[in-house]
């Protein structure tokens, strides 16, 4: 949206703006979205309300997007719904690097908005409060994280030192919400060209802002990132480590050829490593069943429709996309939209609806070996890879290790819609997953939760090979 000439703001007309939008996703939520029947009610609702008018106030004051990004994420988030977000446009790269394209950027209205606010006195914090002088792990950026509270933030993480001339010092480069479980907080960041991405919810541990590049000056220099390779090898004569990154269906082919590889080898012992896999297809998650069981069982995840016009209609186009792009979809993806598509359409309007086509999986394929299986994972496993906890649950043999999930679990089957004036993107989900509502946003439970004073790939190797 910010491709123009000069870099200047589209002309939106004054009654197209924030507040505009505001009521948009709050019209669109309340009559499409799954967790909204679960999230407001009669105990709720006074206070849906009153968050409602308020934000929709401090939606009223503001023009940019990129001010208007935080109040529309304290709206969405509100619901206990980790796949429902919205979004701001990823706005235009800027080559810092050409003197002419740096000073028309310098000039632009983007740049000219960035609030800037006075660095507070450096001061000694201790490690685990959120105060404090971070930097990149690429020492692009050095900030101040430091107190700034208004009605949709606590802190702001504000420019010390930039070595690109895109960012000056005493600009905000991260806005900081903290959440009631201590040490996590809702974090919106400014990007290179300064438009607004929410990062989620982060937790700050031991220095560090997991899962962002941000680590307080003087800690140690972050731990190698879990590679993002699948790998399959030996790490004791006993025992293999198997790393899956993702679940992803584009990866059928690849995974399955690696599953092979393990089906072959017999571990005595296996450990699945999907720290930071954010799922894909259950399909791929299906093929590591044989080695977690020792008996045949079926799958209890049941999928419930939130039958609405507009829910129906994502589907809809949904479908008119993949018909564009048969091959890549496939024959049997195209005829099970297809079905689904052409019963939704004749449902009753307001209802949560199981699709009639829809048969339980039953596993019945099992593996002599393994005789031990950790699963190992992390907040960073979402979504599919949580299918793949669930159907843990029902081994003998297999042990869950790390921390809890992302909970990405109780409501699925995603579509985006765009706001009709400073052009965010809302993705809102349509179905809801009743037997796992209640991890969502909690996330899966491991059975033995790990520290982090050691390696978790060591640590699950002792627990593994213990007698």
């Amino acid at each position: 949206m910010f491709a123009l000439p000069g870099w200047a703001l589209p002309a939106v007309a004054p009654s197209c703006g924030c507040v505009q939008d505001f009521d948009f996703v709050v019209s669109y939520l309340e009559r499409n979205l799954p967790a909204y029947p679960r999230d407001v009610t009669a105990q709720t609702r006074p206070a849906y309300e009153r968050l409602k008018r308020r934000l929709r106030q401090g939606a009223s004051l503001q023009s940019t997007p990129t001010r208007c990004l935080p109040i529309l994420v304290a709206y969405v988030e509100f619901f206990r719904d980790q796949h429902t977000t919205i979004a701001g446009s990823a706005g235009v790269a800027v080559n810092d690097k050409d003197s002419l394209a740096v000073r028309r950027f310098l000039a632009s209205a983007v740049y000219q908005q960035t609030e800037t606010v006075r660095l507070q006195p450096v001061r000694s914090y201790p490690l685990a409060a959120i105060e404090g002088r971070y930097q990149t792990t690429d020492s692009t950026y050095q900030i101040q994280i430091q107190p700034a509270r208004t009605r949709f933030r606590d802190f702001v993480g504000v420019v010390v030192q930039s070595r690109t001339p895109l960012w000056a010092v005493g600009q905000v480069k991260l806005e900081l919400k903290q959440l009631p479980h201590g040490s996590r907080y809702r974090i919106i960041q400014y990007n290179r060209n300064h438009s607004a991405s929410y990062l989620g919810e982060i937790r700050q541990v031991q220095g560090y802002l997991r899962g962002t590049s941000w680590q307080k000056l003087g800690v140690p220099a972050a731990p190698p990132r879990i590679t993002d390779t699948l790998a399959y090898r030996a790490l004791t004569p006993a025992t293999a480590y198997l790393r899956i990154p993702s679940f992803n269906g584009g990866l059928h082919a690849q995974l399955y050829s690696v599953y092979q590889k393990v089906a072959a080898a017999s571990p005595q012992n296996l450990i699945i490593d999907v720290r930071g896999n954010g799922g894909g297809s259950d399909g791929n998650v299906a093929g590591l069943v044989p080695f977690m069981f020792t008996a045949p069982f079926q799958d209890d995840q049941l999928e419930e429709y939130y039958v609405t016009p507009d829910n129906v209609q994502r589907l809809a186009e949904h479908y008119r996309g993949m018909q564009r792009d048969s091959v890549s979809y496939g024959a049997a993806a195209l005829q099970h939209v297809r079905s689904t598509l052409r019963w939704l359409q004749q449902a009753p309007i307001g209802q949560f609806l199981a699709d009639p086509t829809a048969l339980l999986k039953t596993f019945t394929g099992v593996a002599a070996r393994p005789n031990r299986v950790v699963i190992l994972y992390d907040r960073g496993c979402a979504s599919s890879c949580e299918t793949l906890l669930f159907w843990a649950k029902h081994s003998a043999k297999t042990t869950l290790v790390g921390e809890n999930s992302g909970g990405y679990v109780g409501y699925g089957n995603v579509f985006s819609v765009p706001t009709p004036c400073l052009g965010f993107v809302l993705t809102s989900t349509t179905m809801r997953l009743p037997n796992q509502v209640s991890y969502e946003a909690v996330g899966v439970a491991p059975d033995v939760p790990l520290g982090l004073d050691e390696d978790w790939l060591t640590q699950a190797k002792r627990l593994i090979e213990q007698p």
